[in-house]
């Protein structure tokens, strides 16, 4: 059974509803759907407006960032195991997961627990 909804009102700027539609676009939604689900998130997520948030366009960015180094790393992992080297390829992923950990303050939180 679907959920009913209401209508309600709610003003957007040009520049505010040209920035809803790109989004929703991109995620293949109408714009009122994209709002409707925005704004429930961000209430029960508890809303932050500050210029920490992640935007559609970071989002996009750490997807297509996620995808090139993803497809390098397995490039160059295959070339490695063909020259008998996957152990060079696994310490570099060890010390890449550390440097992550550290620039995000993961290792902070494991000492912690």
């Amino acid at each position: 059974m679907a959920v009913r909804t209401y209508p309600h009102s709610i003003r957007f700027s040009s520049d505010e509803w040209r920035a809803v539609t790109e989004a929703a676009e991109r995620l293949h939604m109408m714009p009122g759907a994209f709002v409707r689900e925005a704004a429930a998130r961000a209430a029960a997520e508890g809303l932050e407006l500050d210029e920490g948030r992640m935007t559609p366009e970071l989002i996009e960015l750490f997807k297509t960032t996620f995808r090139g180094v993803h497809v390098l790393a397995y490039l160059k992992r295959q070339e490695l195991l063909e020259l008998d080297r996957l152990e060079d390829f696994e310490t570099a992923v060890e010390h890449a997961r550390s440097l992550q950990d550290a620039t995000l303050g993961l290792d902070d939180e494991a000492e912690e627990s």
